[in-house]
């Protein structure tokens, strides 16, 4: 198969990225043509089976970047329609077979976020003329259907495009993502547990706490840090990402906060860790947490992330209700400090879930599904 994917910007670090970087490059390995459709990108692809468009933009600010990225791909994608067999985005654009909706749903990021806000914050919200751009191309692609089907990362997703859009639920596909078992392994922790901790200089018998993601608003940083500092035990939490530091330097007093900017090699951290938290506020999934669970790690998250749908409480990890709920997140880490022995069952529970999606389920799914389409588009013509 022939088939274009559209992405602002094909990069290595954050969890739609590392998704979408290892969809295309098994899509290629597999024989697929690919061809990438994007402003710019800086991650390592080397294959003769993937093939880089360059769509131009203005990238002078974030609205007009994904206004003229959405108008040029349009153009683009429409132009050369009859080369691909599929059209697939990975972002808010107007041309596509297929929505694969990595981002979540941007009028539900910004209900949630609405909700945590105070009057200045819900003004900058409402004054703010890139939320009313993606709103308008988010609403233009559903509800006009500007696409032959949907992928959904998780149950999560789908029930906030049925609740916000005349989308019908026949139109949407869950496809959770897959793990790369031998990558993020527990027999990392040897390896390179010990020098992550050493280069970061913490101890070997503290307690680490892992969060991995970029934007610390939305994946709910500030509330893990609360948590922390709510504990007597002494604690260390690697932070794992790309995001603002100095708006958390006024809460941290008590406890170590380690932030180590985004890293090629995330799985080397997860070796380095005890738990993984990341009390998201708004999540469409997460690989994140596969890797967590696939590397031992129990796994402690919130109802407002898609990851919550495979983690059963009390098993792989724990499902707080709200991120801002902090004395829960303390109660579950403070669980965690006090129950070594159940500590390592719910690790050995997380690896076992994790397992569970390989890639052979997960792109045995994406190929029926483009086949469908496929069949669809033939019969149309």
């Amino acid at each position: 198969m022939k088939i274009a994917i559209v992405r602002k910007k094909y990069t290595f670090h954050g969890g739609a990225e590392g998704i979408l970087h290892d969809l295309v490059m098994k899509l290629a390995a597999a024989g697929h043509e690919i061809h990438i459709f994007a402003i710019s990108w800086d991650a390592d692809v080397q294959s003769d089976n993937i093939v880089f468009h360059r769509v131009p933009a203005v990238t002078f600010n974030s609205f007009l970047r994904d206004l003229t990225f959405a108008v040029f791909s349009f153009y683009m994608l429409k132009k050369q329609r009859a080369d691909f067999d599929i059209i697939q985005t990975h972002d808010k654009t107007l041309y596509q077979d297929v929505c694969f909706v990595a981002d979540g749903c941007h009028i539900e990021w910004l209900r949630q976020r609405w909700k945590r806000r105070g009057l200045w914050g819900r003004l900058s919200i409402i004054l703010n003329p890139y939320h009313w751009l993606i709103l308008f191309i988010e609403k233009t692609m559903y509800n006009n259907h500007k696409f032959k089907s949907i992928f959904a990362l998780s149950d999560l997703v789908k029930r906030d495009i049925l609740q916000h859009y005349k989308v019908r639920e026949s139109e949407i596909d869950v496809v959770y993502h897959w793990i790369d078992i031998t990558k993020f392994h527990p027999d990392n922790k040897a390896k390179y547990g010990r020098r992550i901790r050493e280069q970061y200089a913490i101890e070997e018998d503290r307690f680490v706490i892992l969060f991995v993601g970029s934007g610390f608003e939305r994946k709910g940083l500030r509330y893990l840090i609360e948590a922390g500092e709510s504990l007597s035990e002494p604690v260390t939490i690697l932070v794992v990402g790309k995001g603002s530091e100095e708006e958390f330097r006024g809460i941290i007093e008590n406890q170590e906060v380690v932030f180590c900017g985004p890293r090629r090699d995330a799985y080397k951290y997860f070796a380095a860790a005890d738990i993984f938290v990341l009390p998201s506020m708004y999540e469409p999934f997460g690989l994140v947490y596969l890797e967590a669970m696939a590397s031992g790690l129990p796994v402690i998250t919130t109802r407002h992330s898609g990851a919550a749908e495979i983690i059963d409480e009390g098993e792989q990890g724990f499902v707080i209700q709200d991120p801002e709920d902090t004395a829960a997140i303390a109660e579950k880490i403070r669980f965690f400090l006090d129950n070594k022995e159940v500590l390592n069952r719910m690790s050995r529970n997380a690896r076992s879930r994790a397992e569970e999606y390989t890639f052979e389920k997960y792109i045995g799914k994406i190929s029926g599904l483009y086949e469908s389409i496929i069949t669809e588009k033939m019969h149309l013509r």
